[in-house]
């Protein structure tokens, strides 16, 4: 019995180190635990948004959907983490829909190249 259960758990070992070292996988789990961790990065763009009167008149006040609205978002940061591309999920008083984010780190401070909220039925606000 205990050789049995060494086995199954090298194999298990092994087949995570491989699945890790192989694919992205291990690329994004620690992209979107810099997400978690970089809170001004999109609590900014969402105070930003906030600001903008086509948001306010299409969406209303914005806000984060949940706590999990980035990790069912995506990310993707340039090789040296200092341009990042953001979606997630967010709500608004009037109308829901998903914002998209780049981004780059200027001064250790993110600095926006683009924000921009949509909704499924078309409906698009871009802030440059």
């Amino acid at each position: 019995m205990k050789k049995w259960l060494i086995v199954s758990s090298s194999l298990v070992i092994i087949l995570l180190i491989l699945a890790f070292t192989t694919t992205n996988l291990g690329t994004h789990i620690y992209n979107f635990a810099e997400v978690y961790a970089d809170e001004a990065l999109h609590e900014n763009a969402i105070h930003l948004a906030n600001q903008n009167e086509e948001v306010k008149n299409k969406f209303g006040k914005i806000d984060i959907k949940d706590n999990l609205s980035l990790l069912n978002g995506d990310v993707q940061y340039s090789e040296n983490h200092e341009k990042v591309s953001l979606t997630f999920k967010v709500t608004g008083t009037k109308a829901n829909g998903v914002m998209a984010i780049e981004a780059h780190r200027q001064n250790e401070a993110w600095q926006y190249d683009r924000i921009q909220i949509r909704t499924k039925n078309s409906v698009k606000v871009t802030i440059e």
